[in-house]
């Protein structure tokens, strides 16, 4: 029996998922918007009149009415900032989501209609797939998903800014300081953001290529498991690197992802692979590919992470 053709491995060994320029663009918009709401807090500083004290202190009149509508529209201003949209048409989801989720699909629907005939006939075009109720319905969950987590960082942003501008009204402090303070606090946002950017946006692009893998499996009784492609980047976890090159099933590499913050900055990417009844590889090219550039880059790896041979046998 002729082998199927090879499976499409990552063509970027640094960017597996194909998502990095996704990523570096929701990077630069949440900096933007973060950016605008450290404005507001810094407006809403200036908006309390002054007066130097004694000892380089400042006394604030701090109406109680006065000072809760200043923090209400504050909090106004930032829920429209980082909620533009609502939850239906968020722009986090819109811009950045559903782009990895289709691109996810995508990805899937080349690398089976190269390994399978069967799928390549058996499987709509990709748009139509796309339009399919399963992909509809998995965004209806995904951006659900992101709504609520922009409602956190919306809510934890609020909640810190509005601490340390209340604190240094309360102490009196200079308001330089306070504004150094805020703009402090917003570079920490910041990273923050780019967590839930590094994180959300591959999430949605394993996401969708997982589920078009199984409706593989069901509709066409393909058998499929998953090449794990880890980055091999400096920044890159052991426990992500040493599984590069292995095949999982879905339901394994989804019980990996929920563990721990193996999700959280991941850059590693899973690969579908055609393979028999025991599991083995219908074409086994890649994953000898893949062992083989391991095999190159452990050494680079391990030396940048200061790991010892003890380490790896743990």
């Amino acid at each position: 029996m002729k082998a199927p053709k090879s499976a499409i491995l990552p063509r970027n060994k640094q960017d597996p998922t194909g998502a990095d320029s996704l990523e570096r663009r929701a990077i630069k918009d949440f900096a933007r918007r973060i950016k605008a709401v450290g404005k507001v807090y810094i407006d809403a500083l200036n908006r309390f009149p002054k007066s130097p004290a004694v000892n380089r202190r400042y006394e604030y009149q701090l109406d109680p009415l006065i000072l809760a509508m200043i923090l209400e529209d504050a909090s106004l201003l930032v829920d429209a900032v980082l909620l533009e949209g609502g939850q239906n048409n968020l722009w986090f989801s819109e811009d950045y989501i559903a782009p990895a989720s289709a691109r996810g699909t995508s990805q899937t629907f080349v690398n089976l209609s190269q390994q399978s005939a069967a799928y390549a006939a058996g499987r709509e075009s990709l748009q139509a797939i796309l339009l399919s109720l399963p992909c509809q319905r998995r965004l209806s969950l995904l951006f659900a998903r992101e709504f609520e987590e922009m409602k956190g960082l919306s809510a934890d942003i609020k909640r810190d800014m509005a601490r340390i501008l209340t604190d240094g009204l309360g102490r009196g402090l200079h308001p330089d300081i306070v504004a150094r303070n805020l703009r402090k606090q917003i570079g920490i946002e910041i990273r923050r953001a780019n967590r839930i950017a590094r994180t959300e946006i591959t999430y949605a692009l394993r996401k969708a290529r997982w589920e078009e893998a199984e409706i593989a499996i069901v509709e066409l009784g393909l058998k499929i498991m998953l090449l794990h492609f880890s980055a091999l980047s400096p920044t890159t976890r052991v426990n992500h690197a040493l599984r590069h090159g292995h095949l999982y099933t879905i339901a394994e590499v989804q019980e990996w992802y929920s563990i721990g913050a193996n999700a959280i900055n991941c850059k590693c990417a899973q690969v579908e692979i055609l393979v028999d009844n025991k599991g083995k590889p219908l074409n086994s090219k890649v994953i000898d590919k893949a062992k083989k550039e391991f095999e190159t880059e452990w050494n680079r790896f391990t030396v940048n992470k200061s790991i010892c041979q003890c380490c790896l046998a743990a």
